[in-house]
């Protein structure tokens, strides 16, 4: 009777064992695969992203997905210019920040953003500063100093530090009022293309 006993207990601790170690295994498998799911995830997130991080506008990270360069001299005047453009394209629109060097002393004069911003009464709209080292409406606070460095003859590299931009108009209908002035943190740009049209003109 006992050996019986003994038999019945045994076959119970072999199933129960065979049991917790199935269900480890199984644990053991599937947690992996969660894993590799949301590291997969992650991987797909950052190749969908073609942007290229330029600076922070009031706190924010801002991004541009291209850019561009041109240099050229005003007929009239003979004032030489070099105006880099960056752009984000957006799923609606597209937001830009523009930096204007005057030609000839390598120093930044102007600095044009366009921004979308959410309205008020829904829907966004473009936001749009400007700043320029003479002239234009300025705050008492507001600042802009940078260089350019056009050594190399296709691709161009330069700094900007722009603080206290005002917005142009419409201030009153954006829904974030802390955005109708804006600061722009320190940014450094190199390689990117440019065009002399000058050089070009000459060549022809």
């Amino acid at each position: 009777m006992k050996t019986l006993q003994h038999l019945l207990l045994a076959i119970v601790l072999l199933v129960t064992v065979s049991s917790c170690k199935e269900s480890t295994e199984k644990t053991a498998v599937e947690t992996p695969k969660l894993e590799t799911k949301e590291e997969t995830k992650a991987v797909e997130a950052k190749s969908a992203d073609n942007s290229t991080y330029l600076c922070k506008i009031n706190g924010n990270d801002w991004s541009y997905t291209k850019a561009s360069g041109i240099v050229s001299t005003h007929k009239k005047t003979k004032k030489r210019t070099a105006l880099f453009t960056f752009t984000n394209k957006l799923d609606k629109g597209s937001e830009t920040v523009q930096l204007y060097y005057d030609g000839n002393t390598n120093q930044l004069e102007k600095v044009s953003v366009h921004l979308k911003q959410p309205k008020k009464d829904g829907g966004k709209m473009t936001a749009m500063y400007q700043l320029l080292v003479d002239g234009g409406k300025r705050l008492p606070d507001s600042s802009m100093t940078g260089t350019l460095d056009l050594t190399n003859p296709t691709s161009a590299s330069g700094t900007a530090n722009v603080k206290n931009m005002k917005m142009l108009f419409e201030e009153d209908k954006m829904e974030d009022q802390t955005m109708t002035v804006i600061t722009l943190s320190p940014l450094n740009f190199e390689g990117i293309g440019y065009s002399d049209l000058d050089k070009l003109n000459y060549g022809n």
